[in-house]
């Protein structure tokens, strides 16, 4: 369920990431149009990658908390990846509608942020993660047999 929320949450924060920017009236329209056009897939695409997932992992034989638990992070972290920088990149598009003959060049300080907020976020998950399911059991301290076979295997 938590997947399924997680998906829910993309869904409306990324449809309503662009409301309230400034744009030029003579664009205005164009990035209208663009807008109606990329919904279906927003609406659409995005809800049927989500089942994918979730499918795929349910059929899996192993357990599968940590994969969706990944997931439903990267997820919910692109939104607030994506917030900061949002007027950056609107005025990064605005410039190439403007001047389509000129060289497009990504915007460095934009694609820092996105990449390394995301990375730390992923990071951050993956030790999360790691730490959760992490059993000292699993790995009991040697005996005094298994010292005393690796001095005799050493000398």
């Amino acid at each position: 369920m938590i997947v399924v929320g997680v998906t829910v949450f993309f869904m409306v924060t990324m449809g309503r990431l662009a409301s309230g920017l400034d744009l030029p009236e003579e664009l205005r329209s164009k990035v209208e149009e663009q807008t109606r056009q990329g919904r279906w897939a927003l609406y659409i695409v995005t809800p049927l990658f989500s089942a994918v997932v979730l499918l795929v992992n349910l059929l899996r034989p192993q357990p599968t908390p940590e994969i969706l638990f990944l997931y439903s992070v990267v997820f919910a972290a692109l939104p607030f990846a994506l917030y900061p920088v949002r007027g950056r990149i609107v005025r990064h598009y605005v410039a190439q509608q403007q001047n389509p003959d000129a060289e497009i060049r990504p915007d460095r300080l934009t694609m820092v942020w996105i990449g390394g907020f995301l990375s730390t976020v992923l990071l951050v998950a993956v030790i999360a993660s790691m730490a959760a399911t992490y059993r000292p059991s699993q790995h009991p301290p040697p005996t005094e047999a298994d010292k005393t076979a690796k001095s005799t295997y050493t000398a």
